[in-house]
């Protein structure tokens, strides 16, 4: 594994070849990518400009996105120049399947990740019916070859899927859970995943597959169709507007991924703590259905602002940080020719 280079504690490396969003669900609101964007298309680099220009916009001091979305030939081919095996999260500052891009942008994304096999790569969406679209239609690895040859006409495209490729899906409540994990777990692909950060409500796994099963949650039926879920991240928000985290939202994820054998990366506390006896400012109260009301309100636990950093990483004293097992690995310990635990 690389040495990293991104505040983002699940990966290595941020990759950006596209620029640009649009808010989707509440998970977008505070979006810190929006601000980034703003000055990134205000940096006295002109290529910098070019990238990230008429992306964001200020609406009444707040930074939003415009819905511009744009592929940047500069930083796509930068994964060809990256020796070193690392873990690279895909486009941090933009969704891959953000109905701006046309399929064979994204074919061409996918072509860099296929002639950089080293690698392993995090897609991460919240547009998630077409990202099912995109992955099922046969008519995909065709387009990923056509711009394989573009790019390297000795290049091949090895699998379908690749095995290189990780796909996951934000979810930030059940609602969301409801409506994008079922459609994750369609997706033709090696690995599976979801990031349930900001975690904004109570989400049940179990609950979000009730469509596929005919059993009822928590049942072995359900565990079946959550067995291509590889890997769950959970956190609360962090930035200056950001909405505390119930903590038992997480410790349920927690332990449901236990319960169905799900590798669980919890990355962050966030801004709000529940944990700070001592800290007497910037104190609410949040309701299990994540209302926040005023400190000691009847059935509220107190939570207070003290910082991402002061907050940290630990749920209930305990630091979760399970990855999945890489395909290759996956095979070679079923082979028994590797021993490895859930994680690695």
């Amino acid at each position: 594994m690389s040495s990293k280079n991104t505040d983002i504690s699940w990966t290595d490396e941020t990759w950006n070849p596209v620029a640009g969003c649009s808010l989707i669900s509440p998970g977008c609101t505070n979006c810190y990518a929006m601000g980034t964007a703003w000055r990134m298309q205000h940096n006295p680099n002109p290529a910098v400009r070019g990238k990230y220009a008429d992306t964001a916009k200020r609406v009444n001091g707040t930074r939003v996105w415009t819905g511009k979305v744009r592929l940047w030939e500069d930083a796509l081919l930068e994964p060809l120049s990256w020796s070193k095996p690392r873990m690279v999260f895909v486009n941090s500052m933009a969704d891959l399947f953000h109905d701006g891009l046309q399929d064979w942008e994204i074919a061409r994304v996918w072509a860099v990740m296929a002639l950089t096999p080293q690698h392993q790569y995090q897609v991460l969406t919240k547009r998630t019916r077409r990202m099912r679209d995109w992955l099922n239609d046969t008519k995909a690895p065709g387009l990923v070859m056509a711009e394989i040859a573009q790019i390297d006409p000795a290049g091949q495209l090895a699998a379908w899927p690749l095995d290189n490729v990780w796909v996951g899906t934000s979810i930030e409540d059940q609602t969301r859970a409801d409506e994008r994990i079922p459609l994750l777990l369609e997706c033709a692909a090696a690995i599976r995943f979801i990031s349930a950060e900001p975690l904004l409500g109570a989400v049940e796994l179990a609950r979000a597959v009730q469509s596929r099963v005919t059993g009822e949650p928590g049942t072995e039926e359900a565990a079946g169709a959550l067995a291509g879920l590889h890997w769950v991240i959970a956190g609360g928000e962090s930035g200056p507007k950001a909405r505390p985290m119930h903590p038992n939202w997480a410790r349920a994820l927690r332990d449901e991924c236990g319960h169905f054998g799900i590798p669980f990366f919890f990355k962050q506390v966030g801004e709000w703590t529940w944990n700070a006896p001592n800290h007497q400012a910037n104190e609410v109260g949040i309701l299990p259905n994540g209302h926040t009301v005023a400190a000691g309100s009847p059935g509220s636990l107190p939570m207070f602002k003290v910082g991402k950093d002061a907050a940290g990483d630990l749920l209930d004293e305990v630091r979760h940080e399970v990855f999945p097992l890489s395909q290759a690995r996956r095979q070679a310990a079923k082979s028994g020719d590797l021993f490895s635990p859930v994680g690695d």
